[in-house]
């Protein structure tokens, strides 16, 4: 599967749908069921500043439970709920899944997409992040102590 090229100046969030795009695809080839959760938008009129009508579409936020991007389902594995980002700083992401009541059949992650490309796989612990894996040229490399498979 070849990753759709984005430009270097398109916006952060056209390269986080397209992150998020790249993440579905990559579990499909593995067997899995995506739901990726696109913004929704919408038109509304307005006036500019002489008076004149004009229609404007507003973009709008759409995470599942305002955190998660995808979700991800295959037989006799535990749900993944991911949330794909582009940013660094990854402690906002985890305050926000862990207001979430997840249950023992969950396995919350987070995608990070590095600049060089490789992404960066953390799970969601008791009351932290823990690095599990990396993908490098679209192979899953395990952190230490791993067990678990895609």
């Amino acid at each position: 599967m070849k990753e759709k090229k984005v430009k270097k100046n398109t916006s952060r969030r056209k390269k986080g749908l397209a992150f998020q795009d790249w993440i579905k695809k990559w579990l499909e080839e593995l067997g899995w069921v995506v739901h990726n959760q696109k913004p929704v938008g919408r038109m509304i009129v307005t006036k500019d500043k002489f008076g004149k009508k004009k229609q404007i579409y507003i973009s709008q936020r759409n995470d599942i439970f305002g955190c998660v991007d995808l979700i991800a389902k295959k037989e006799n594995k535990p749900t993944l709920w991911i949330q794909a980002t582009l940013h660094t700083g990854i402690g906002e992401k985890k305050k926000a899944l862990q207001t979430m009541p997840w249950g023992k059949e969950d396995m919350v992650q987070v995608w990070v997409k590095r600049e060089n490309g490789h992404v960066d796989i953390f799970m969601l612990g008791c009351d932290s992040l823990h690095l599990i894996g990396k993908i490098i040229r679209r192979k899953f490399y395990k952190g230490e102590n791993v067990v678990w498979e895609f």
